[in-house]
């Protein structure tokens, strides 16, 4: 374990707060445990370790990631990801393997979220020649938080968003009834209307057999 590992592991024991845990880990619906640390505490000493150990954090981000994402409460997540929105411009062609791990292990919709508009968002903003190559799979996938990547991974383009590709990823599961999913589609669909409300509007005019949840959360800025 390097210095950096040791150093968070030291600040966050240091200020964790049982109690703050148990009512943590029931919001997360017991899936995780926690230290109980609040998301302020947290970040400040996220900050620290970038203000101070920058140099390697950017050299040994791979291992420093891992090794965090591996450890058993989830704040270790949460700082791997404070950390994450410090050198995602740096991610490589071959980093789509660990964008997928970090999707695949601890699963919830904290870790997903972020991992899919940030660093999958990131990644195929930087490659897109990799588009078809993985999101067409991850669309099909048989793993419910793939197929949410696949829908939320452009949900920082803007109006850079390519429209049919998110079309064809919401078309696809047009009957799911996972909630997940669903609110998924919804919230990429909301996020693009603030940049093209009448397309959007007229997806979901043309297709009323979406989930009730999909259109809800679509209609917001309509």
């Amino acid at each position: 374990m390097n210095d950096v590992l040791i150093l968070i592991e030291e600040e966050l024991r240091a200020i964790a707060d049982p109690e703050k845990a148990a009512g943590m880990k029931a919001y997360m619906k017991n899936h995780f445990e926690f230290l109980g640390v609040a998301s302020p505490e947290r970040k400040v000493i996220s900050r620290f370790i970038w203000q101070e150990y920058k140099a390697t954090v950017l050299m040994d981000w791979r291992d420093i990631f891992n090794f965090l994402w591996n450890c058993p409460e989830r704040e270790y997540q949460y700082v791997a990801m404070d950390l994450m929105q410090k050198i995602k411009t740096k991610i490589q062609l071959e980093d789509i393997e660990l964008i997928q791990n970090y999707i695949l292990e601890k699963s919830w919709w904290d870790t997903v979220d972020f991992i899919a508009s940030h660093m999958a968002g990131k990644y195929f903003e930087k490659f897109p020649e990799q588009i078809p190559n993985f999101i067409p799979l991850w669309m099909k996938s048989e793993n419910m938080w793939i197929n949410r990547t696949a829908i939320l991974f452009q949900l920082k383009y803007q109006d850079k968003t390519d429209f049919d590709l998110l079309r064809e990823n919401i078309l696809y599961h047009i009957d799911s009834t996972e909630f997940f999913i669903n609110k998924a589609s919804g919230w990429a669909l909301r996020q693009y209307s603030k940049f093209d409300k009448e397309r959007v509007k007229h997806f979901v005019d043309e297709h009323p057999n979406l989930s009730k949840l999909t259109i809800r959360e679509a209609s917001k800025y309509l």
